[in-house]
């Protein structure tokens, strides 16, 4: 099993996930509750994020989807800055000998 070591890089295959999930959701308009089921799906299988706070604050900033599948990464990543959560590695349980 591959482990990521660096968190960043964790946020941004989140994010990534999130995007295409939004991208790719076929029905159009607003944040359907199909939509959003997505999202959080998405977001609680990367573990980095607080996902109802992810959900709640990308929905208040971009009303449509639309207008969060435009923006760059780093844009996504500061839209939800806030709901990032610290995760420990399975590193951080071993004892050294």
């Amino acid at each position: 099993m591959f482990v990521y070591k660096n968190s960043a890089m964790k946020r941004l295959l989140s994010l990534s996930l999130v995007s295409i999930v939004v991208l790719l959701a076929s029905s159009c308009g607003g944040w359907t509750d199909e939509r959003k089921e997505q999202i959080t799906n998405t977001c609680l299988g990367s573990g980095n994020y607080d996902c109802k706070c992810y959900l709640e604050k990308v929905m208040k900033a971009y009303p449509s989807p639309d207008d969060f599948n435009n923006l760059s990464e780093d844009k996504k990543k500061e839209a939800v800055k806030e709901c990032v959560q610290e995760t420990k590695t399975e590193d951080e349980n071993i004892e050294s000998f």
